[in-house]
């Protein structure tokens, strides 16, 4: 039974391999092009572009065989770890923290961070459940384009269309023995969010939005 899991699972890893690096197997496609294709793959995946590379040279090698990883070994081996559950929190932890974070590099954190044992969670595995979840590179991709658009909707449409000016607290100082409040005074671009214009004053009074 457990040589019958494995034969299924390097099946699987093997085809979802393949998946990745077909695009990439075109016999016309100049390497600069192929560069290119490669990491667009590598952000799309949470993979790293070395690790397709690799990929992509057992494939020459030895062709859909030269996919297939390595067999486990061990009678747990192709079961999750206990604390499974856990670890895919981290990562999605890890991940909204940093949204550029790869699942390779989510995977290296929990492992320094002693988490989990070194090899024993699998990218492609971990990359499966946090995608459930809703935490796959594209969602974050399409969270990040939805917030990006809305932010932009109610502006207006082309530069220095209209500057906002606002006030804002600033440190307490001392200033002639004393300690005063600060006011930062700043004009803003509606459409590019650029600050035109920024400086401290000791006052509130009207002349500071004048000056500025």
């Amino acid at each position: 039974m457990e040589n019958n899991e494995n034969i299924k699972w390097q099946e699987r890893e093997a085809l979802e391999r393949f998946r990745l690096i077909s695009p990439l197997l075109d016999p016309e496609m100049d390497n600069a092009k192929k560069i290119q294709m490669r990491n667009k793959i590598a952000v799309q995946n949470d993979i790293s572009p070395r690790t397709l590379y690799r990929y992509e040279s057992s494939f020459r090698d030895n062709e859909f065989e030269g996919l297939k990883p390595v067999p486990r070994s061990g009678v747990h081996s192709h079961k999750l770890p206990e604390n499974f559950d856990n670890l895919v929190k981290e990562a999605i932890q890890l991940r909204l923290e940093v949204p550029g974070r790869s699942v390779d590099q989510i995977i290296t954190i929990l492992e320094i961070e002693g988490k989990v044992p070194i090899g024993v969670l699998k990218r492609s595995t971990l990359q499966r459940h946090m995608y459930k979840q809703g935490f796959g590179t594209k969602h974050l991709k399409v969270y990040s384009d939805a917030r990006e658009s809305s932010s932009k909707r109610f502006c207006k449409p082309h530069r220095m269309m209209l500057v906002q000016g606002d006030i804002k607290y600033g440190p307490m100082l001392q200033i002639g023995g004393k300690k005063v409040q600060t006011y930062l005074s700043s004009a803003i671009d509606d459409h590019s969010r650029m600050i035109l214009s920024s400086q401290f004053y000791d006052n509130q009074e009207e002349t500071i939005v004048e000056d500025t």
